[in-house]
């Protein structure tokens, strides 16, 4: 069963996640999307995140939608254990999936 885990500031409540994950997250690949980050201003929240998720020990594998190619991003996202995607413009993140065909390959 798939779980979808929604947060605001994923820093903040990043034990949460540890613990909705219910498995040892140590070792675990996780692609971390910050596209939608891309056109913001302000991106502390990128790095407190990603250093939350390196913490709590899981190999993070940055996956910027708008560098790589479908192929390239398709076999990076089937190696992953988890997909986080940062917050930022929801418009542009969606942009850029339907563009590289990238939301079809979340979906399945």
């Amino acid at each position: 069963m798939k779980r979808l885990f929604l947060c605001s500031s994923f820093a903040d409540v990043a034990n949460l996640f540890v613990d909705c994950a219910k498995e040892d997250l140590q070792g675990k690949i996780i692609a971390f999307i910050p596209t939608a980050s891309l056109t913001e201003p302000i991106r502390f929240y990128v790095k407190k995140g990603k250093k939350a998720l390196e913490e709590a020990g899981m190999i993070v594998e940055e996956v910027e939608i708008t560098q790589l190619s479908k192929e390239e991003i398709s076999s990076i996202l089937h190696k992953c254990d988890y997909i986080y995607i940062t917050g930022g413009n929801t418009f542009f993140l969606l942009q850029e999936l339907k563009r590289k065909g990238v939301d079809k390959i979340i979906s399945k």
